[in-house]
């Protein structure tokens, strides 16, 4: 039996032997750019170029400025006194009713909120497009609106 054990021992490392001499004799030389890195690494950029292009090729490149959207705002600026009318409708930067034009006087136009009514002064009033707005957003209005009522 110790003999047995001796020969499988001896085969295994006969074995063991051939396949690491084998691993360590690298890729067949018919194989292009077997064994030299710089070459594949160049074979590998110039396969990556020509992909790029190809692909460059079919499809058009749109600046920001260019690409369509669904929701795109005009731009806004300051509203004249002319343009604030009793029961013109009112909305904040992001589109959203805040209420409509009350009166309008000198110091100020009266937005009447629906629950409430107060005098915003003039500048504070902007123009697009849609119609007349303010330069911040509902929440904070309403925010302010407390505010000034809380301090009466």
């Amino acid at each position: 039996m110790r003999n047995f054990d001796r020969l499988m021992a001896a085969g295994a490392f006969a074995l063991l032997g051939a396949t690491v001499a084998n691993a360590q004799a690298g890729t067949p030389s018919g194989v292009p750019g077997s064994g030299d890195s710089g070459k594949i690494t160049n074979s590998n950029r110039e396969n990556n170029a020509g992909y790029n292009h190809v692909l460059a090729a079919g499809v058009k490149s749109q600046n920001a400025e260019e690409r369509p959207t669904a929701q795109k705002k005009p731009a806004a600026g300051p509203a004249s006194a002319a343009d604030l009318k009793a029961g013109s409708a009112l909305r904040d930067k992001d589109g959203v009713k805040i209420g409509t034009i009350a009166t309008v006087e000198a110091d100020g136009a009266v937005v009447d909120t629906g629950t409430t009514k107060i005098k915003v002064p003039l500048v504070a009033f902007g123009k697009d497009g849609q119609g007349l707005l303010l330069g911040i957003t509902a929440a904070k209005f309403n925010e302010l609106v407390a505010k000034a009522h809380s301090s009466n």
